[in-house]
């Protein structure tokens, strides 16, 4: 199957509540987030533009993740330091915002707004240089 990727960065602090090791601490990561979409029939020779695909990307993810802290509800009533943070950038999770939650709710947000014949195909997010989730449409 042909598939298109873009590449994306953003910078974000995070907290994984309960966490017996140092990551129950805030702490900051840059993010990379691979994303790869297909489509049925070609429309110009193109799967999507790609002006189009970044367009798509930064609003739903890049423009609400970058320069934020994100944190589970459960972290949000336990952190004092969130609950002081009303003029920051903050994302409050149903679960804890590891790696795998977060490539999660990336693909939920794109796939609710991705053109209706472009099929999101795969992610892949690095919170570190050598460490990431992924996933693929094709193993769910």
């Amino acid at each position: 199957m042909l598939t298109i990727n873009k590449i994306f960065h953003f910078e974000a602090a995070h907290a994984i509540a309960g966490y017996p090791g140092l990551c129950r601490h805030i702490h900051g990561h840059r993010y990379e987030l691979h994303v790869g979409v297909t489509t049925h029939q070609l429309a110009d020779g193109m799967i999507i533009d790609l002006k189009l695909l970044k367009k798509l990307v930064n609003e739903l993810v890049i423009d609400k993740f970058d320069h934020a802290l994100i944190v589970s509800e459960a972290g949000a009533e336990k952190n004092k330091m969130v609950s002081s943070a009303a003029d920051q950038r903050l994302i409050v999770l149903k679960s804890e915002p590891t790696v795998e939650y977060l490539i999660l709710e990336i693909k939920s947000r794109i796939e609710q707004n991705i053109p209706a014949n472009i099929r999101l195909m795969k992610l892949k997010l690095y919170e570190t240089r050598d460490s990431y989730a992924e996933w693929n449409a094709s193993v769910g």
